[in-house]
């Protein structure tokens, strides 16, 4: 399981499969990336990278203001930062609950 340079000292842990245009699935409320196991092998044809969101699954967790490190836009940042890491300049971004969100 790779994971990301830290954003806020938060690092994710994600999964990355297959080769194509990059889809990004966020997973919700309280799920981790191990949520989409049965839809990742329907997306043949597509870079699939499937991250848990801060404080989820594999992914750092710490005692930080939640307003700022735990919220859509805190969440938002590190997954920019794992694109921008992986380079990936665009991507099709899909989520459910607090993935929709960030």
């Amino acid at each position: 399981m790779p994971r990301s340079q830290p954003v806020d000292g938060f690092s994710l842990a994600y999964d990355r499969h297959g080769e194509g245009p990059p889809v990004v699935l966020l997973h919700g409320w309280p799920g981790m990336r191990t949520d989409y196991r049965a839809l990742v092998p329907l997306l043949d044809g597509f870079d699939v990278v499937v991250p848990d969101l801060r404080g989820f699954g594999e992914s750092d967790q710490q005692l930080a203001d939640p307003a700022e490190h735990y919220s859509a836009a805190g969440q938002a940042r590190s997954v920019a930062g794992l694109l921008e890491e992986l380079g990936l300049d665009a991507a099709i971004v899909a989520g459910y609950d607090v993935g929709s969100r960030v």
